[in-house]
């Protein structure tokens, strides 16, 4: 009898572990490797980077990884749709915190960008493209011209058109120059792969022109400045200059292997300014060297390569326009960021997707990836 109860107990073992292998492989099964390994090494890099700096804020780093991934997950049991259909109510939510800045809002270098729950900071602006990028698809996808009136065409476009310009405008006054080229891309390359006849496209580059001049007025001396100094960094090279410099400095003195992990001279001293958010890519080649620039490059490289091959193979036409605006979020920043800390673009504060530090980025970023993810495995 003993024996029997042993051969039971055994076969029960046998079962749960056919059970979890089954979990296993079907977690698997809706995982894209292709889109998650490379983002997973560029957050790796990240993590590694700042933690070499400051390790308490890589310890922060690591908790909105867990809360990203927490989201990620929830994001794959549930619609792809769901929140493309609730974007209006998503856009509403993000414009009230972008009002609340102005009124309960914290303020720090200069801008109003924060909203402070205890010890715990959010940046509205990083929702801000997140809303835009589900409203607009919301709006403009399963556009069929050929189908629509004319009168119904203008106003699907002026519908998207009137609820961009408050959004960037909120975040454009906070001051937020970097968030709000983003914000302007999103709209302009989803505008340009929508069913839109290409004149509207021209309809925006003319009102751009006409208000550029009060644009520019509307700018901050520090934000004119920084135009400026990009064409010659020498012209104030410790004042408005410095950023750009002291990058550069970093980037240049990391050689062709870097200077070794926590020996980046730059970043320890201190002379390299925000180092762990606008100028991480700075203090990673500093220590990694062109070589190791080179992989963080390729890997990121081989990140958007997936986020456009997904939008090519995607047959739904919802699908196919937030996959864009998703792919303009991640490749526009990273190639702004980059050149700034290269000294090839104008210092903006803009954060490259999972590596900069910033929690209300990181979560934005992996519920982004979250979204992309879902879209992918439907393919299969």
């Amino acid at each position: 009898m003993a024996d029997l109860f042993k051969q039971i107990r055994h076969l029960f073992k046998h079962l749960i572990c056919i059970k979890m292998l089954l979990m296993i492989s079907k977690i698997i099964e809706k995982i894209n490797f292709k889109l998650l390994i490379p983002a997973l090494f560029v957050y790796f890099l990240s993590l590694i980077s700042i933690y070499s700096t400051i390790p308490n804020l890589a310890v922060n780093h690591f908790v909105y990884f867990l809360l990203g991934v927490a989201i990620f997950c929830i994001l794959q049991v549930i619609d792809s749709d769901f929140f493309i259909n609730y974007s209006k109510y998503i856009y509403s939510f993000v414009i009230l915190l972008l009002v609340l800045i102005f009124i309960i809002g914290h303020t720090a270098l200069g801008a109003s960008r924060w909203l402070k729950i205890g010890s715990l900071s959010i940046q509205p602006s990083e929702f801000a493209k997140i809303s835009l990028i589900l409203l607009l698809t919301n709006i403009w996808s399963g556009l069929k011209v050929w189908n629509l009136k004319i009168v119904e065409i203008r106003n699907r476009f002026l519908q998207g058109f009137l609820l961009f310009v408050p959004l960037i405008s909120l975040v454009l006054i906070q001051p937020d120059l970097g968030t709000s080229i983003i914000i302007f891309l999103i709209f302009l390359i989803m505008l340009t792969f929508s069913s839109f006849n290409k004149n509207y496209i021209l309809w925006v580059f003319l009102i751009a022109c006409a208000f550029s001049g009060s644009f520019w007025n509307l700018l901050h001396d520090y934000q004119r400045e920084r135009v400026v100094i990009f064409i010659n960094p020498e012209i104030d090279k410790f004042g408005a200059g410095y950023n750009s410099i002291q990058a550069t400095i970093a980037v240049g003195s990391g050689g062709l292997t870097g200077k070794g992990y926590q020996k980046g001279t730059q970043t320890q001293l201190n002379f390299l300014p925000i180092f762990w958010t606008d100028f991480l890519v700075a203090t990673f080649a500093e220590e990694w060297g062109f070589i190791g620039l080179l992989v963080f490059i390729l890997f990121y490289g081989l990140l958007i390569n997936e986020i456009k091959e997904i939008a090519l193979k995607t047959s739904k036409a919802r699908h196919r326009l937030i996959v864009i605006g998703i792919f303009t979020y991640f490749c526009f920043q990273f190639l702004i960021n980059v050149g700034m800390n290269l000294g090839l673009l104008p210092v903006t504060g803009i954060p490259v997707p999972l590596f900069s530090y910033g929690g209300t980025s990181l979560i934005s970023s992996i519920f982004l990836l979250g979204i992309l993810n879902k879209i992918s495995v439907e393919l299969k």
